[in-house]
């Protein structure tokens, strides 16, 4: 039996340990990630047509230096999927359907992803999954804090399982305003999203909602963004009253094109206590009567669009408010 000495044994203990390590994430292949997040990966590209090819390259150990993956530099974990569709139009200035198409995986989620337990981004926007279901199990993807599956041709009802994703600082779930597109009848989930600061819904079905939905989306206090175009809400889902706006760090609020073709909304009165408002998109939603006096309070205003409605009486009461903001300081 060989005797070591102290030194000795700790060096062989220190070796030991870089071994461990290295065979864990690849045998310290560079850019290697850990096997079973590596199947995880191949499974799930299985499940999807990609004919841009960009997942062709989806090959070997190195998975953390693979298109749309980055991995944590120092555990090895996979932490971002990008896979967006990357169609760019920048150079031909015209947008091209067809072309667009050929950039879309298609196909359907596997749930292979629940084996990326360090997974914190991830982004399938403007693909094509064939207007199935948001998969219920992404709710179980508790690590997200940025999720954006916008565009990409799903359709029913949102999982109410989503409100387990108790990290999100980022949702994105718009949804071209298909007849059977995109669609809610309870937000009641969002309530558990405390983090939650930038929430896009445009396009999504809230007209089966009543006027609950300003109640659930009022429980958001940390929220910035607020974007809410072609939610086919109306007149009568917009609650008499509010008594207080909780999320008053609010920047952006785009409510635009949905049709409540009635008298400005009396909960918007409320709007004085957006104190750091700066985007404010009211457009087409057939509003009718004066413009209310308190849009001119808004000091942080920097965009203001109340097109095609139906207001009468002139602008000189708002203009003048943004007047004394400027006297204010405010601009």
């Amino acid at each position: 039996m060989v005797n070591l000495n102290p030194i000795s044994h700790l060096i062989l203990h220190l070796l030991l340990l870089l071994f461990l390590a290295s065979s864990g994430s690849g045998h310290g292949v560079p850019g290697s990630c850990f096997e079973e997040e590596r199947q995880a990966l191949l499974s799930f590209k299985h499940d999807l047509a990609d004919r841009s090819g960009r997942l062709s390259f989806w090959v070997g150990h190195a998975c953390c230096q693979w298109q749309g993956i980055s991995c944590n530099n120092r555990t090895s974990h996979v932490e971002k999927m990008d896979l967006r569709n990357t169609y760019d139009d920048t150079y031909h200035g015209v947008w091209n359907y067809t072309k667009y198409k050929q950039f879309c995986l298609v196909g359907k989620i596997n749930p292979s992803l629940l084996r990326l337990k360090h997974l914190s981004y991830l982004d399938l926007s403007q693909n094509d999954f064939q207007f199935v279901h948001i998969p219920k199990f992404i709710g179980q993807l508790t690590s997200l804090r940025y999720l954006n599956l916008s565009y990409s041709s799903f359709a029913g009802e949102i999982p109410s399982s989503l409100g387990n994703l108790s990290n999100l600082n980022y949702l994105d779930l718009e949804s071209y305003p298909y007849r059977n597109g995109v669609s809610s009848k309870n937000l009641n989930w969002l309530s558990h999203l405390s983090s939650l600061k930038y929430l896009y819904l445009g396009g999504v079905n809230l007209n089966r909602m009543g006027v609950s939905w300003l109640h659930d989306v009022n429980m958001l206090p940390s929220l910035l963004e607020l974007h809410l175009l072609d939610c086919q809400i109306d007149g009568n889902q917009l609650p008499l009253s509010l008594p207080t706006i909780n999320f008053t760090s609010l920047l952006v609020l785009d409510m635009s094109y949905n049709v409540i073709d009635s008298s400005f909304p009396t909960w918007l009165l409320n709007l004085t206590s957006l104190k750091s408002l700066e985007h404010l998109d009211l457009s087409a939603m057939y509003l009718q009567g004066q413009i209310p006096q308190v849009i001119g309070r808004l000091c942080k205003l920097k965009m203001l669009n109340l097109g095609f409605n139906q207001f009468s009486g002139g602008l000189e009461e708002i203009l003048s408010g943004f007047s004394n903001c400027r006297d204010n300081g405010g601009w």
